[in-house]
């Protein structure tokens, strides 16, 4: 007999299934207002502390808009495609992350050397707003998934590589997942996101100096510390 491990979900996993559950059944579609914070904690019988972790997570993944003394709205999309969006959020398991991972180190370690090569002034300017951004985030203690993205991003597109650009916005849901998990575990380990905002200035700074080589050596040790935090 096989048996199939069983992954350990957390309670903002268990969230966001319910809620991609009621789209499914259409009893939530786009542009519908969630309930607020408090009771959707109550309905679900979770803390209010996990119900906002799921909405940073669909934020992230730009399933909903969280309007600041407003409320939480679904984002205007075809439903179908919300439902595809969250099947692709849900099945991220860890084995999963490591692939994908693993993906990432065979393009962006790539897109470092090269963007070390061939960036422009213009480039370095969009790497240093997007690092900017990173380490207001993280000085906030936010998980700062979208804007560890966007620096990824200025990377590859300093490469002027349209066939890499093209790979990495194909897998840009699966990243952006990927990347919210890896960093809402960095930012539960204490001096974690020092060390990653320090992994992102390093490489910024290979770049700058245009040493391919070492563009490449930090941004594959970086993935790789990523990585290793799943097995």
């Amino acid at each position: 007999m096989k048996f199939v491990s069983i992954q350990k979900q957390r309670v903002y996993q268990i969230v966001i299934d319910q809620i991609r559950k009621s789209v499914d059944l259409g009893e939530l579609k786009s542009g519908d207002k969630l309930p607020s914070e408090r009771e959707l904690a109550e309905e679900l019988s979770v803390s209010r502390a996990a119900v906002r972790e799921a909405m940073s997570v669909l934020e992230a993944m730009r399933i909903v808009k969280v309007l600041p003394g407003v409320g939480i709205y679904i984002e205007e999309d075809p439903t179908k495609d919300l439902i595809a969006r969250m099947d692709e959020m849900v099945k991220v398991g860890n084995s999963d992350l490591i692939s994908l991972l693993e993906v990432r180190q065979a393009i962006e370690s790539q897109a470092a050397h090269l963007a070390a090569i061939r960036r422009r002034d213009s480039d370095l300017r969009a790497l240093e707003e997007a690092y900017g951004n990173l380490k207001q985030s993280v000085e906030r203690n936010e998980v700062a998934a979208e804007e560890d993205y966007d620096f990824h991003i200025a990377v590859v597109e300093a490469t002027y590589n349209p066939m890499l650009m093209e790979a990495v916005k194909f897998l840009s849901e699966k990243f952006l997942a990927g990347l919210y998990h890896s960093r809402s575990e960095s930012i539960r380990i204490p001096g974690k996101s020092a060390i990653v905002l320090e992994e992102h200035w390093r490489i910024y700074r290979a770049i700058a100096d245009k040493n391919a080589e070492q563009a490449r050596k930090l941004m594959w040790e970086h993935l790789d510390n990523v990585k290793s935090r799943y097995y």
